[in-house]
Formats: structure tokens, C-alpha cells, sequence
């Protein structure tokens, strides 16, 4: 994957890192794609899809849903791997109830997680990478 995203679209001037960077995906949606072109031209065997931090309650003020921010990064990192012949890898974050929660309710959190992967299911990532560090297991299965 890349890992870069918020960095380098924030020094480019499209984001600034903090609580709603990937709505970058549906406000730039042509600066994301060119960054994961170059991830790509760069030697990357995987196009990640910018959903990092994009999960409901943790968009507060942003102008678009976590659901419409990752149908578009979606979209521009399938476009991005058919043009590059790179794998898709769809990326989840930690949710509202792991993030802000004193005491963790597992079956919130798994929840929230199934969620959000379905509509990285639904656009047929080739695997998801959750980015949450944790102890709760929360099977996933993608077919």
C-alpha cells in the first residue's frame, strides 16, 4: 500500500491533516488519482483506496458522508489499478465506538467495522486492510 495520502496531499495543498482529510476523494477527486498513479509509476503492487479516518461520527462538519467519500475513493483507486494492473486494497480506520468510547462494546465496534467494509465490499476490493489497533476479532468475509 502507500501510507502517504494525508502527508503528501496536505504539502500539495489539497488537505489539511486533521479529522476529515479523505474528503479529499470527492472534493480533488482528480489530485487523489494522480497521487495514486505515482504510488503506482513508483512500483507499488497495490492501489490503496483513500478511506482513511472516512467512518460515520468521526466526519463532523465535513460536507460529505463516510459513505460517499469511499464510493469515490473507490472508484478512483479501481480506475487507478485497471490503468496500472495493481491490486485494490480498501482501508478501514477505528470506528466512532472504539475511538471515543471509555468501555469498548465489542459488538458496536464490529458493527461499525461491517459497515464500513460494505461498501468497499460492494465495489469488490481485492482485500481490506484494517487499520485499527485493537484486540476485538471481527471475522470478515469477502465473498
Amino acid at each position: 500500500g502507500d501510507g502517504s495520502y494525508v502527508f503528501t496531499l496536505e504539502k500539495r495543498g489539497y488537505v489539511k491533516a486533521g479529522k476529515f482529510t479523505p474528503e479529499a476523494a470527492c472534493e480533488h477527486p482528480e489530485a487523489v488519482r494522480q497521487l495514486a498513479r505515482e504510488f503506482a509509476r513508483a512500483g507499488a503492487d497495490v492501489t490503496q483506496t483513500f478511506t482513511y479516518g472516512s467512518t460515520e461520527g468521526k466526519l463532523e462538519g465535513c460536507s460529505f458522508s463516510a459513505e460517499e467519500i469511499n464510493e469515490a475513493a473507490c472508484d478512483i483507486a479501481r480506475g487507478v489499478a485497471r490503468e496500472s494492473g495493481t491490486l485494490v486494497a480498501g482501508g478501514i480506520t477505528q470506528t466512532k465506538a472504539y475511538t471515543y468510547q471509555q468501555v469498548k462494546d465489542k459488538a458496536l465496534v464490529q458493527k461499525e467495522i461491517l459497515h464500513n467494509a460494505e461498501v468497499l465490499i460492494k465495489n469488490k476490493v481485492d482485500f481490506i486492510i484494517l487499520e485499527v489497533k485493537s484486540r476485538i476479532s471481527c471475522p470478515l468475509s469477502l465473498s
